[in-house]
C-alpha cells in the first residue's frame, strides 16, 4: 500500500508516493506524524484544500471559492450572474457546477470566458 507524503511538515514540497513496505517506524512529534524509512523521513499530506491548491495548480486547477478547486480545462459554461461554472453545455438540472466567490467572479470574468472558448473548441475526451 502507498501513501502520499512530502519531505517537509508543512506539505510545501513535491508530493511523493511512499510504499509502506519502506517505512521502518512511524513517530508522533509535536502533533505531527513522521514516517521514517532507512534513509529519510516523510510527512503525510494533510487533506486540506490549501495543500492541494499548491500542487494541483500545475494540472489546471484554480481556487474559485474558499470551498473548491476547479479544473479550468473542464469548464464549459459560465453564469456570471449566479457566479457558477458548469462542466457541460448545455446545462441541465443535473449538471455539476462549482461556485465562484464574489471577488473571483469579478476578477476572473474574462479569463473564465477564455477558458471556456479553449475548452469548447477541444473535442470531447473518450470516456
Amino acid at each position: 500500500m502507498k501513501m502520499i507524503v512530502t519531505r517537509d511538515p508543512n506539505n510545501d514540497t513535491e508530493w511523493i508516493e511512499l510504499d509502506f513496505e519502506d517505512v521502518v517506524a512511524i513517530q508522533s512529534w509535536d502533533r505531527t506524524v513522521i514516517l521514517h524509512t532507512a534513509e529519510e523521513q516523510f510527512y503525510p499530506v494533510l487533506p486540506i484544500l490549501s495543500n492541494m491548491e499548491k500542487v494541483m495548480e500545475r494540472f489546471g486547477f484554480r481556487k474559485l471559492d474558499r470551498t473548491n478547486l476547479v479544473n479550468v480545462n473542464k469548464i464549459k459554461h459560465y453564469d456570471f450572474e449566479q457566479a457558477l461554472v458548469f462542466f457541460e453545455a448545455p446545462v441541465t438540472n443535473k449538471s455539476k457546477y462549482a461556485t465562484i466567490s464574489y471577488r473571483e467572479n469579478s476578477k476572473l470574468k474574462h479569463e473564465i470566458q477564455r477558458w471556456i472558448e479553449q475548452n469548447v473548441s477541444k473535442p470531447d475526451e473518450p470516456r
